[in-house]
């Protein structure tokens, strides 16, 4: 059973339309209910600046029927489930969302969102957002996944801040598995101070976590691609990770082991920064 877990946020925007479904719903709820937490479920439509008026007005109309539709849904999926939620809809600008979605995230535990795999995209960009500027953890859930479980994690170590972080947060989520393996992925990059995957096993042990390292080498370089691999080979249930330092050139050129699993990871990431 996770413990210390009191308050989630399930974050979700609407510009894919009111057939677009979410895992992250069902997937927050689920959580909760294993953890006895309290869900707020918070839904987002983007204020486009439209100059006729008679357009704007029905937009509006519009907007207003899919909050109320979206409102009795989370309502029902939460009595289903059990759970204590609450619901907020917003329908702003980009630059409002944000700043509310964070100032939220704030408030809460963790915060839980569906994936986004382009990443020019609002709903990209919000992951960001929340992920380096509300100093809360962030699970970001794959489509598919609308249950939680946590039986097997597989923890990307680097020896970074940013994976320290990732261990303080998570913890509640690798005390309550069965296994967590720490993964050090080695020959991709030289960080100044790098901590082995084996240092990190005691402190982890100390709080109850049953651990064991794994040094795994890079696949063709590729961080993200081995993380991937491992995580399907070994049939995580969760990937916990730090945001991943790289020079300013690769990331340019080739993106980071962030983004690269952001865009495409076969289980729910929970990521700190």
């Amino acid at each position: 059973m996770v413990q210390n877990i009191e308050d989630v946020l399930v974050g979700l925007t609407k510009e894919s339309g009111p057939d677009e479904i979410s895992s992250a719903l069902g997937y927050g709820l689920s959580l909760a209910q294993q953890a006895g937490a309290h869900v707020t479920v918070q839904t987002f439509s983007v204020k486009l600046q439209l100059t006729n008026q008679w357009i704007a007005t029905f937009a509006a109309g519009l907007v207003q029927a899919e909050n109320q539709r979206f409102h009795a849904l989370a309502q029902a999926a939460a009595a289903s489930a059990r759970v204590a939620c609450s619901t907020v809809s917003q329908h702003l600008s980009y630059r409002e969302l944000a700043v509310a979605f964070r100032t939220q995230a704030r408030l809460h535990d963790l915060t839980i969102v569906d994936a986004e795999p382009e990443a020019l995209v609002p709903d990209r960009e919000l992951i960001g957002a929340l992920l380096m500027g509300s100093g809360r953890p962030l699970l970001v859930v794959p489509p598919g996944w609308d249950t939680f479980q946590a039986r097997r994690i597989l923890f990307a170590w680097d020896g970074s801040a940013r994976a320290a972080r990732a261990a303080a947060d998570a913890l509640p989520f690798l005390q309550a598995a069965e296994a967590v393996e720490v993964v050090a992925v080695t020959g991709e990059k030289d960080l100044p101070v790098t901590v082995p995957g084996a240092d990190i096993a005691p402190h982890l042990t100390r709080h109850g976590v049953n651990v064991k390292v794994r040094p795994l080498p890079a696949l063709r370089g590729d961080v993200a691609e081995t993380l991937r691999n491992h995580a399907t080979l070994t049939l995580a249930d969760i990937i916990v990770m730090g945001g991943y330092v790289h020079s300013r050139l690769r990331e340019m050129v080739f993106g980071g082991v962030t983004q690269s699993l952001l865009r495409q990871s076969p289980v729910p990431l929970f990521m700190a920064y």
